[in-house]
């Protein structure tokens, strides 16, 4: 996959792609007629809409990678979710997901590691970062890395530019109480009982829609930079 600055490449100008209209539409009938027989009969519109997303997280990653250069080498195929659902053990029955998803983190999609990811479905588009519902060993390295270094965490957490993005708490699930070992009463208790270490912010499509929505994306992730960087350096100490 060629990448944006390459395809702006010899024309003195980066080219930088905007959304297509029919991309969300075709979301927007598959929610409507999320079965098989519709699904193979709209496959072309199918195959347009994923190769437009496509082409939007190449944009993306390009963003992001002045940040971390090392993303630049990730194939933007790789990093987006299959559309079809995974009914065996699952409560959704509907033969395919109703969105789009895309996760970015410098090894890969595959791994229990912090990211960035971009959910585009009508209505409910977002952006988003950080490290979703960890498995055990990942969860216990971070908080063995809070209980190390909070205050590195909270100087993170406490920029002026990410509370304005994400608010002042993290969001993720919590334990009622503190984790097993740790003081009901300690200090960080608050960082140390969630399960779930991600912050997002919603979007409306029309900014989805618009021409500037791959800086405005991309701000994002920039701002989230610093801390999906402190989850990663953490998980790393672990192995």
């Amino acid at each position: 996959m060629t990448s944006p600055t390459q395809r702006g490449k010899g024309t003195g100008k980066t080219a930088v792609p905007q959304l297509a209209p029919t991309t969300l539409a075709f979301l927007v009938d598959l929610k409507k007629h999320n079965e098989r027989a519709w699904f193979a009969a709209n496959r072309k519109r199918y195959e347009a809409a994923r190769a437009d997303f496509i082409l939007l997280v190449d944009a993306l990653i390009a963003g992001i990678a002045h940040c971390d250069p090392r993303l630049l080498e990730l194939d933007p195929a790789d990093c987006i979710f299959r559309i079809n659902h995974d009914t065996r053990f699952s409560h959704h029955k509907e033969p395919y997901k109703v969105h789009f998803g895309a996760f970015i983190t410098d090894r890969g999609r595959k791994v229990d590691r912090a990211g960035y990811y971009f959910h585009l479905e009508p209505g409910a588009c977002m952006v988003a970062g950080g490290l979703y519902m960890p498995p055990a060993p990942e969860l216990n390295a971070i908080r063995r890395a809070i209980l190390a270094d909070a205050p590195g965490l909270r100087a993170v957490l406490g920029q002026k530019k990410f509370v304005a993005a994400f608010g002042k708490e993290l969001p993720g699930v919590k334990l009622k109480t503190a984790p097993r070992d740790v003081p009901k009463d300690h200090p960080d208790v608050d960082l140390l009982r969630l399960k779930s270490y991600e912050v997002g912010c919603e979007l409306p499509d029309r900014r989805v829609l618009a021409a500037n929505f791959v800086k405005t994306a991309t701000d994002y992730f920039v701002t989230m930079h610093p801390y999906v960087a402190w989850l990663n350096r953490a998980l790393d100490r672990a192995r």
